[in-house]
């Protein structure tokens, strides 16, 4: 209590005297002290990852008055955090922190591994990311985890071995490489296609492997017929068997050539035949004028003329041919002629097959007779036998173990 005083002043009018009388008084009065008390205004302290108690929130916060502090969701204490309420301001007492939540370390999962997306620790609110190993894929819905309040959310993602599904294919492509049992497929896994058919040519890649994903890094080969296309007219020539309302023609398919002028002489070959990959055994001819020698002999591929070429040659000359080493000449002549200014004679030298051990191993096959050295030159028409090494078997769909070397293929079979 604090004591004070109040000036109180009346007015009296004396009637006789007809004048006006001031009367003053002087009171002392007790005032309460508390109305004199300072308080703490504006906003309250601001504390990181804080918030006032419940119990400390009041509309007016006097001189003296404690103001308490609770750590937020996810956030545990570390120390108490106060202020006090004094002339007007507001005093830490104490100053705690609020700090995250921890999670316990991370489960790994297998085949996997996490990396954190969100934050620098395993706290509240940090969020991993979990990624398959090559060769592995995701299979749970989710690939992340939240750390929470009450532990790490979601369950921990699972990786499983990518497999792939084999596509259909017909019955003219051979696919080596395809498990013996029936199993999975998995990643990395490759397969070979071919076409054992030489009228038919293999569309797309001949290796394929099973990819991310499950997907296979390319779409399955097909093969197709081998055809070779007729080109424009010739001047002065006839062609003869080209098919009246298509273009192309099928392997194996042959045309023939003749002058349209008989004084002519046809130069180049009289027939060609629509072989492998779609070419021609040989350029199509042209037709000209006779003339009375010839030049230096055309050049024979994989194969030379046995005596040095000239310069000229009078008609009816000839020049014999030999090829190269295991190379065998496609003709029942051995040289061509010089008949009207142009070199007669079809000749082609085949080419021989070559298997070493290095593209055994690659089918897992063997020499069933094995030659003096670990590469073997097989000549056209030669036949070579082979078997699976160790316990292997002869895979389905594979090609059988004894092969022909036609014109330097040879399909090679494959055991597993």
């Amino acid at each position: 209590m604090v004591d004070s005083f109040h000036f109180y002043c009346i007015y009296h009018l004396i009637n006789m005297k007809s004048s006006l009388t001031l009367l003053c008084l002087v009171v002392w009065v007790n005032v309460d002290a508390s109305s004199a008390q300072t308080v703490c205004t504006g906003p309250l302290p601001n504390v990181p990852n804080a918030g006032v108690t419940e119990e400390s929130i009041k509309e007016e916060y006097k001189e003296g008055a404690i103001l308490l502090f609770s750590c937020n969701f996810g956030f545990v204490s570390a120390g108490r955090t106060s202020y006090l309420c004094e002339k007007q301001k507001w005093v830490v007492l104490r100053q705690g922190k609020c700090k995250p939540k921890p999670c316990e370390l991370p489960e790994e999962t297998a085949n996997g591994h996490y990396t954190i997306h969100h934050g620098d620790d395993f706290v509240f609110g940090a969020v991993l990311k979990y990624t398959c190993n090559d060769g592995y894929q995701m299979v749970s819905k989710t690939d992340i985890r939240t750390c929470m309040v009450a532990g790490w959310s979601n369950h921990l993602p699972i990786c499983e071995v990518v497999s792939c599904v084999p596509e259909a294919t017909d019955g003219r492509v051979v696919v080596s490489g395809l498990p013996d049992d029936g199993g999975l497929i998995q990643y990395g896994h490759e397969l070979r296609f071919s076409c054992p058919n030489p009228e038919h040519q293999l569309e797309g890649n001949p290796q394929v492997f099973c990819a991310a994903g499950g997907m296979w890094n390319s779409r399955f080969p097909t093969c197709e017929d081998v055809t070779c296309e007729a080109l424009e007219r010739i001047n002065h020539v006839n062609v003869i068997g080209v098919p009246q309302n298509n273009n192309t023609m099928k392997y194996g398919h042959r045309l023939q050539f003749e002058c349209s002028n008989p004084r002519h002489v046809l130069k180049g070959e009289s027939e060609v035949v629509c072989s492998t990959n779609g070419q021609w055994s040989h350029s199509f001819p042209m037709c000209d004028e006779p003339k009375d020698f010839c030049g230096p002999p055309p050049h024979l591929i994989n194969g030379d003329t046995v005596n040095r070429a000239r310069e000229h040659y009078l008609n009816g000359e000839s020049v014999n041919y030999v090829c190269q080493k295991y190379y065998i000449l496609d003709s029942t002549l051995s040289h061509k002629t010089c008949r009207d200014g142009i070199w007669i004679g079809p000749m082609t030298c085949l080419k021989p097959c070559t298997v070493d051990e290095e593209l055994m191993n690659a089918q897992n096959i063997q020499f069933k007779y094995p030659p003096d050295t670990n590469k073997l030159y097989a000549t056209h028409g030669d036949h070579i036998t082979f078997k699976c090494s160790g316990n292997s078997r002869l895979s389905p769909g594979s090609v059988g173990l004894r092969q022909e070397c036609i014109n330097g293929v040879m399909n090679l079979p494959h055991c597993q």
